[in-house]
């Protein structure tokens, strides 16, 4: 059983956990949406495009060689189902100045256990598929001479691969990368620093790429960023339920339960928009 420190009443406030907002939603469900109303999958479709050649002026097929356009699909199925559930004992409450009061606790969970997995778990997956895909470039170490080169080619790579068009790009990394990357000389005079933005993470912006830093474990084991286009990630959340409990067989007080069903997805055509950089 847990120990309770019963409180005297000089006692006003409750000693809070510093946390971290919200670091993704920046760059969630900007583009395509699925409904996953009544169901636990969807679907959506993607199509190819064909080369342009030369108009032949006589004969048949003057336009080149007839191809059927391909048409393929994408299914996407939910698999990130999350609970969670604590008691609050009247006599703990009554005892430590109502300071277990159940809509501060809710309030409290989310935002120092819930979002920071969300964060977690949507950059774990950009991670993974730019890696799969092989939208990474030679794993570097790192470091203040060059750390804005290897930033920009990176950069570069996305828009001669005709992946981005405009400043819609967001780029997450480490505190460590970021402390390097700042003291760059070459960075600080290129840096704009009227992007920043606290409520979203946005510390300035640079040739056209928000830089958001993250907390050390928000991001997989030795990547240093992770660049991509905002209107890539499909997250939707199917439900989020929080309910409170006051009469539960054996228990006086009050018992919260609180469950998500959500997921990150990534579209086929949508997903070469992203590149990560590998420190090994």
């Amino acid at each position: 059983m847990a120990v309770m420190p019963f409180a005297a009443k000089h006692l006003k406030v409750i000693d809070e956990k510093y946390f971290t907002k919200a670091k993704t939603d920046i760059i969630i469900n900007k583009g395509i949406r699925i409904e996953f109303d009544g169901v636990r999958s969807g679907t959506i479709y993607n199509t190819s495009t064909v080369a342009e050649v030369d108009y032949i002026r006589d004969g048949n097929n003057r336009f080149g060689q007839l191809v059927e356009l391909g048409l393929g699909t994408q299914t996407f199925t939910l698999s990130q189902d999350k609970a969670f559930t604590y008691s609050i004992d009247r006599g703990n409450y009554e005892d430590n100045m109502m300071v277990t009061e159940v809509g501060s606790t809710i309030k409290r969970q989310v935002r120092e256990v819930s979002v920071p997995n969300t964060d977690k778990y949507r950059l774990a997956t950009l991670q993974a598929y730019a890696i799969a895909n092989s939208l990474n470039d030679t794993p570097a170490v790192v470091t203040t001479a060059n750390s804005y080169q290897l930033f920009t080619d990176q950069v570069a790579n996305l828009f001669d691969a005709d992946q981005v068009d405009g400043d819609h790009l967001v780029a997450y990394m480490t505190r460590a990368t970021w402390n390097l990357l700042r003291r760059n000389t070459e960075f600080k005079l290129a840096s704009d620093d009227a992007y920043a933005d606290v409520k979203s993470g946005v510390v300035t912006s640079v040739d056209g790429v928000k830089i958001v830093p993250v907390p050390n474990g928000y991001l997989p084991a030795n990547t240093a960023w992770l660049i991509v286009a905002d209107d890539v990630l499909i997250a939707p959340t199917k439900f989020n339920m929080i309910r409170t409990l006051t009469e539960v067989q054996g228990i006086d007080g009050w018992v919260v339960e609180g469950r998500r069903y959500y997921d990150a997805f990534i579209p086929t055509n949508r997903g070469r928009a992203m590149r990560v950089h590998m420190t090994v």
